[in-house]
């Protein structure tokens, strides 16, 4: 059904841009898209580098004639709109910046696009001049096949440490200039907070086996039973308890859509779901992250704050999902690695033992991986297409 019900979805896509194609060649010259920008993130949120370039762009460089593409029932709708102009995502006028832009700036590949799937198979069919800029959702680590050079048509791909640079150079097979050392938008923003928040934030990632079951086979997978007995603990509710702290459960976009499937009976434990948290702000205003394999790590270590990977299915992870880059969690990673419930808890005991301090080998890999520690990564990225252009 997931299939069928995607032909018609690139049928609608196609016959909607060629009418787009044919309609811009009356447009293209007035105001509205002349030397036009369009920046996007998945058209449903503003949330991640995109929004905070939008954000660096209407205010520094007003002059530029840039929209953001984001759905009206979007949560974060609001939040963008003071900053500049906005575009409906999929309305017939998204189409039209899309043909029309100079351009084209997202935090995923393709996703300024009406539909990404679309133009990630079939987007050679509407040939551009426009130049494709990817911001990325986060620092590279691993070898995603999706990302190399074969299998993308961007002119600026975005590197924020040295270690991803060379390892992207080097397997992904981009053409010299493409890859650009800037850092990410959204880092721009990192604070650490001066007092301790008393919260644990619990952010693991998707698994891709999972995209397309329904509600029985979720409840049925390792992934669901071990994260929702992970917040069903009773020794991690004791250690909570403790030490007087809450922890927010955040599942990843992919998994949200099961978000009432975890349940918790302990008032310690709450679970956030997209509409209502902000990522960034969940990751400022709480003191230690529990993750798995999420390169959400990288924003935590770029604020110096200790973290723990808990990591069930490293084996089957790598062989389903990505396959390992130059990063080796034990060898590279910013805090423990643990396979085990127990173990986990055991390793958050130590953090809060540790006054919520990283160890001192974990803040040395830390402080040698990030090569900027400012707040200029937008400004880089708007020299950076500035040169290209």
């Amino acid at each position: 059904m997931y299939k069928i019900k995607r032909i018609f979805i690139y049928i609608r896509v196609f016959l909607i841009m060629t009418v787009a194609e044919f309609v811009g060649l009356f447009v293209r010259r007035s105001k509205t898209y002349k030397d036009l920008w369009i920046i996007a993130e998945r058209g449903v949120d503003a949330r991640d580098n995109s929004y905070h370039f939008f954000k660096f762009l209407t205010k520094e460089h007003p002059e530029i004639n840039a929209v953001y593409i984001i759905t009206k029932d979007s949560p974060d709708r609001s939040k963008v709109a003071p900053l500049g102009k906005l575009v409906n995502y999929g309305s017939f006028k998204h189409y039209l910046c899309f043909i029309l832009a100079k351009v084209r700036v997202s935090t995923h590949i393709d996703g300024y696009s009406p539909d990404i799937l679309f133009f990630n198979k079939f987007g050679k069919l509407f040939p551009s001049k426009a130049k494709k800029i990817f911001l990325q959702h986060g620092i590279i680590k691993d070898d995603l096949l999706f990302c190399h050079a074969d299998n993308t048509n961007i002119d600026m791909f975005v590197c924020s440490a040295v270690p991803e640079y060379e390892y992207i150079d080097k397997v992904y097979g981009y053409k010299e200039g493409i890859l650009q050392l800037t850092g990410l938008c959204r880092f721009d923003n990192l604070k650490k907070t001066d007092a301790l928040t008393h919260k644990l934030l619990f952010m693991p990632t998707w698994r891709s086996n999972l995209r397309t079951c329904n509600r029985h086979t979720f409840l049925e997978s390792d992934y669901y039973k071990k994260y929702n007995s992970f917040l069903n603990s009773e020794k991690l509710s004791a250690l909570l308890k403790e030490y007087d702290y809450e922890l927010i459960f955040y599942p990843h976009h992919e998994v949200q859509r099961f978000i009432d499937c975890f349940k918790s009976d302990d008032p310690a434990v709450s679970i956030a779901d997209f509409s209502n948290s902000d990522v960034q702000s969940l990751l400022i205003n709480s003191d230690v992250l529990i993750t798995d394999y999420s390169s959400v790590f990288f924003d935590y270590g770029y604020m110096r704050k200790p973290m723990v990977f808990y990591q069930y299915d490293e084996a089957s992870f790598r062989a389903i999902q990505y396959k390992e880059g130059y990063f080796d969690y034990r060898r590279d990673g910013f805090g423990a690695v643990v396979e085990t419930e127990d173990e986990a808890i055991d390793s958050l005991r130590h953090i809060f033992e540790n006054d919520m301090q990283p160890d001192g080998e974990y803040l040395e890999k830390m402080n040698a991986f990030f090569i900027f520690n400012d707040a200029n990564n937008c400004r880089r990225v708007y020299d950076a297409i500035c040169r290209l252009l």
